[in-house]
């Protein structure tokens, strides 16, 4: 190869992740090539099924994946049957398909929730790995593989550029769509972000709203704090060459009745990067240290 091995890396982030396919679109237009996804919760569903060959145009429209069908509802209450629900839309492109199908080299980070390991998926059948990839934490229950039990990757790394490297990448394009804290509701229930709504009590506690969160509301909070520092101090120890945050903040991560909202985001994103993005393909100046 003449040219530098670029990856590209998307991360989690709920419904937020919907970004990841205004990116997708701005790049396969402007024909940026990309000889690596590695992928995380929804990073890893967009990225799958973009290397599986399911165009950005058509991602959406075509599959049903994201949108139509409330996969947080309460008609959904039971974390399998969600889960199950995210299989039967997957099943069209992915159905017995193993990795070595993919036409772009890629890799599914998960997390082992019984040794706490981080486990970057790269072989083997394509919708296991994506459903434990994003087996949210308290909405989809752990996927077993090869005796491992796996949750979302990102309890431990929600954009790994660090594996890009590990695989040998010269130049790394990472599309962060995780939240600011500041940004959240700090005291969402975890139950209402199950549901999808709000409810208008707490049911793990008879407290008001207005007054302290409930035990379990906090732990919730307290995860989410401990995640995002870990993510941030990630990002200090393996920076990408080019980090994409699109402006989807303001969207729930659970939220997925607004598409265009965050496509939109991706490809202003994607546009304001473009010529350094563009830089990449051509430099010659490979990274000589890649971080382990």
């Amino acid at each position: 190869m003449t040219r530098p091995k670029i990856a590209l890396v998307l991360g989690g982030g709920g419904s937020r992740g919907i970004a990841h396919i205004g990116v997708l679109e701005v790049l396969e237009r402007e024909q940026i090539p990309i000889d690596l996804i590695v992928g995380t919760s929804m990073g890893a569903i967009v990225g799958t099924l973009f290397a599986a060959g399911i165009p950005p145009s058509t991602l959406i429209t075509n599959m049903g994946l994201l949108q139509g069908t409330n996969l947080f509802s309460m008609n959904l209450f039971s974390g399998r049957a969600r889960q199950r629900a995210i299989e039967q839309r997957l099943a069209p492109v992915l159905a017995g398909k193993t990795f070595a199908d993919l036409r772009i080299p890629t890799v599914v980070m998960a997390v082992d929730i019984l040794n706490g390991l981080e486990i970057d998926l790269h072989e083997g059948a394509l919708i296991p790995a994506v459903l434990a990839s994003s087996a949210v934490p308290a909405v989809f229950p752990p996927v077993e593989i090869n005796g491992m039990q796996l949750a979302d990757g990102g309890i431990i790394d929600s954009l790994a550029t660090h594996i890009a490297y590990q695989y040998g990448a010269d130049k790394v394009i990472a599309v962060d769509v995780y939240p600011p804290l500041e940004k959240d509701n700090p005291w969402i229930d975890p139950m209402s972000a199950v549901m999808g709504f709000q409810l208008p009590f707490n049911i793990f506690s008879n407290t008001p709203r207005s007054k302290l969160p409930s035990m379990m509301t906090s732990m919730w909070r307290s995860f989410r704090v401990m995640v995002w520092h870990l993510h941030q101090q990630r990002l200090r120890d393996h920076p990408p060459d080019v980090l994409l945050r699109p402006g989807v903040e303001d969207y729930g991560s659970l939220d997925f009745k607004d598409i265009q909202g965050p496509l939109v985001a991706g490809r202003l994103e994607a546009e304001r990067h473009l010529e350094t993005i563009k830089q990449l393909v051509t430099s010659e100046s490979y990274r000589t240290q890649h971080i382990n």
